[in-house]
């Protein structure tokens, strides 16, 4: 794979990266798409039992007033609340991964120093999440790559090839275009609401992910996004056996590519089959944390 890069093509002070791709034009197209005025979210439930990564820790959530009677407390009035409470990272359970989430030799997009850019009290300086509160709001596409291989999921360690997004995309009559939000199905989620819990061990260690040689691929093709319905977005373990998240990097740091993981898709893919239209407007913004490297989000596919 050749070098990829796209630090500094929006400026040296630049913190969204391919975000730029999602223009005033590309929206108002965009919204074209809609047509029957079906809304369907392509997020998973939040709550204590969450697919989440086993390096953080699960939600939790605590009902903190139940019935809380303002007379109770010396107010007037019969008035009445309920109010609780929620511990979870940021990247738990469908979620977008800031452009300071991966790195390498210390620097991350746009070559801003990570020990000046991630602050440990004040999170990120450069390159937080928060910079995306506006975005995104394009064209979405999915790439039902289980289903063009005649699967419900591909098999835990498949490693999506070019070949394999652009057999998909002609199968399907669609095409990829600058600023599209890009949606990949593997149907990994799938499996996990049907797997014993034995087969969960594996969910996370072995999964069908993208392969390294997809990144020139996305690359060319100017994607503003990229949400899959695995932990990952990247093949798991990794093509050369020995690495951990080797695309991870190269898709946030060196490409600027915001990164969405365990995304729902299966509605939405069954959805697209019946009309046979894999396009559609897509809607998905960040709580804006500011400092965040990260966001829980619930994204929108709307047709």
């Amino acid at each position: 794979m050749t070098a990829l890069s796209n630090w500094g093509r929006w400026g040296a002070d630049d913190e969204i990266g391919t975000a730029n791709f999602v223009t005033p034009e590309t929206i108002v197209q965009a919204a074209r798409l809609v047509k029957k005025g079906q809304v369907l979210s392509l997020a998973i439930p939040l709550n204590p039992r969450t697919p989440t990564d086993p390096s953080r820790p699960p939600m939790q959530h605590f009902v903190r007033s139940a019935r809380l009677r303002v007379a109770d407390h010396g107010w007037g009035g019969d008035s009445e609340f309920a109010d609780d409470w929620i511990s979870m990272s940021p990247q738990t359970g469908t979620q977008w991964d800031g452009l300071c989430h991966a790195f390498r030799e210390g620097r991350i997009y746009n070559g801003y120093d990570a020990g000046q850019a991630i602050n440990p009290h004040v999170g990120a300086r450069k390159c937080s999440i928060d910079r995306l509160a506006t975005y995104f709001v394009t064209r979405g596409v999915l790439l039902d790559i289980a289903k063009h291989k005649g699967l419900g999921n591909l098999p835990g360690g498949f490693a999506i090839t070019p070949r394999d997004l652009e057999e998909a995309a002609a199968a399907q009559g669609v095409e990829v275009r600058r600023g599209d939000a890009l949606l990949i199905r593997t149907g990994w989620l799938a499996f996990w609401n049907r797997a014993t819990a034995k087969e969960r061990e594996s969910f996370y260690d072995l999964a069908p992910g993208l392969g390294m040689s997809a990144a020139e691929w996305l690359h060319a093709r100017e994607v503003a996004c990229l949400g899959v319905d695995n932990v990952a977005v990247e093949v798991k373990p990794a093509e050369d056996g020995k690495s951990m998240l080797p695309l991870h990097p190269v898709l946030i740091r060196d490409l600027s590519l915001t990164l969405g993981e365990l995304f729902w898709l299966e509605d939405l893919a069954k959805a697209c089959a019946e009309d046979r239209s894999y396009e559609f407007l897509f809607v998905s913004q960040p709580l804006r944390i500011s400092g965040g490297l990260g966001s829980p989000i619930n994204p929108l596919a709307i047709r």
